[in-house]
């Protein structure tokens, strides 16, 4: 049997892998709206994350699910020409990469969190 003394279970890899699937949808989109109602989500995905992280959750699981966040965002980011939509995109990578490598940190978890929501806003406000 194999040891989970890091807190990892098989479901939380298969969990992180679905919900890149889930949110990746079918392509990145194009247009400025979708494009920005995505970066929404992730960014609010991940402020639900770090919220979560502050309040203790395993570090494995916070790790994992910040780096699948992460990918579906470099996915999109390559699509954005929108200059305030790609500088808020690129604080939600800085954010879920902060709470990527440090899970099990509560007090930078809360300052992760409200710059996720603070980008979650900005991205819903461009997402008109």
């Amino acid at each position: 049997m194999e040891s989970h003394a890091s807190g990892e279970t098989p479901g939380v890899r298969s969990w992180a892998a679905l919900l890149v699937l889930v949110l990746a949808g079918c392509g990145v989109p194009q247009e400025l709206s979708k494009q920005a109602e995505e970066v929404h989500s992730v960014a609010a995905e991940g402020a639900l994350l770090a919220h979560e992280a502050g309040e203790g959750s395993l570090d494995n699981f916070t790790s994992e699910h910040a780096k699948a966040l992460k990918k579906l965002l470099a996915q999109l980011r390559p699509a954005i020409e929108d200059a305030r939509l790609a500088g808020t995109a690129d604080a939600v990578d800085a954010a879920l990469t902060s709470l990527a490598e440090h899970p099990g940190d509560r007090a930078n978890a809360g300052r992760l969190e409200r710059r996720l929501d603070d980008a979650a806003k900005a991205a819903d406000e461009l997402a008109g």
